[in-house]
């Protein structure tokens, strides 16, 4: 068994991969959330930060 499951599942994903709109799509997502996470993380430490910014 040459390969099995898992390059079968690479071989199937590797078109959207390179596929730039796709790339776009995740670093943005990887932005919104390191984003949030920072925002929460600090949000204890900036004092006038409004309590239903986030929620």
């Amino acid at each position: 068994m040459a390969g099995g499951p898992v390059l079968n599942l690479w071989e199937s994903i590797l078109p959207l991969i390179k596929d730039l709109r796709v790339r776009f799509a995740l670093a943005m997502l990887g932005n919104i959330v390191a984003l949030w996470f920072l925002a929460t993380y600090f949000k204890g430490l900036i004092p006038d930060l409004p309590n239903d910014l986030l929620g």
